[in-house]
């Protein structure tokens, strides 16, 4: 048992796998990179110009315009198929189950990635955006906003609410500056340090760790605890 610490969250990308942004993957399979790079919806987005669900929708027009022919289920699980689970995951997975922990993903990224990644580690829950598909199964030009990447810690209310856990014996574990305002709702925020150029000092009140391996002896202290 863990008194201190219930639930471990995970952000997907550049968290628990190498790819730093499944849709960026997404554009560079579909040639539809420069498309959205000229668009730059993501200063957009953070500049609150457009929400959300339109920056998930014309992604999505963009794919479809660079193909100019259906997309399909089994065309994105292709290209998700190659993911590489970051170094140190599976054992740092291990640790938490041990302790008979919660598990949940919860990432700005894809539905169809987030629930390969559950599956394959046997998380409990995984929270992503959702693609939508025809009757016939060709991809839409429209998402399901289901995590905005900017307000995760709404989903982790959502999830503490269902479980009836406090925030304050979550781990929440990401490695954006988005990522911070989730942070700043867990009792336990950790940081996964992939930029050298990231100001330490904004994360004054935050683990900070280099790989994922550096986790599992912090866990294991907060659950020595009595």
């Amino acid at each position: 048992m863990c008194e201190e610490l219930k639930v471990v969250v995970f952000d997907m990308d550049g968290v628990l796998i190498k790819w730093r942004s499944s849709w960026r993957v997404l554009h560079q399979y579909f040639n539809s990179l420069d498309i959205v790079e000229e668009r730059n919806d993501a200063e957009r987005f953070q500049r609150g110009e457009i929400s959300y669900r339109e920056w998930m929708a014309r992604d999505l027009q963009a794919i479809l315009k660079a193909t100019n022919k259906p997309v399909t289920k089994e065309d994105l699980l292709k290209v998700f198929s190659n993911y590489e689970l970051e170094e140190g995951v599976e054992e740092l997975v291990n640790v938490v189950k041990g302790y008979h922990l919660k598990t949940a993903i919860v990432s700005g990224g894809i539905d169809l990635l987030a629930e390969l990644i559950r599956e394959r580690l046997g998380l409990d829950m995984a929270l992503a955006n959702k693609l939508t598909f025809s009757s016939d199964g060709y991809l839409l030009p429209e998402g399901v906003e289901v995590v905005n990447p900017l307000r995760k810690s709404e989903v982790l209310t959502r999830i503490s609410k269902e479980l009836n856990i406090p925030l304050s014996k979550f781990m929440f574990i990401g490695d954006s500056l988005w990522d911070l305002e989730a942070m700043n709702v867990v009792g336990h925020p950790v940081f996964v340090l992939k930029d050298e150029g990231i100001d330490l000092n904004i994360l004054k009140n935050v683990f900070v760790v280099k790989s994922l391996r550096e986790l599992i002896p912090y866990i294991n202290r907060i659950c020595s605890k009595k």
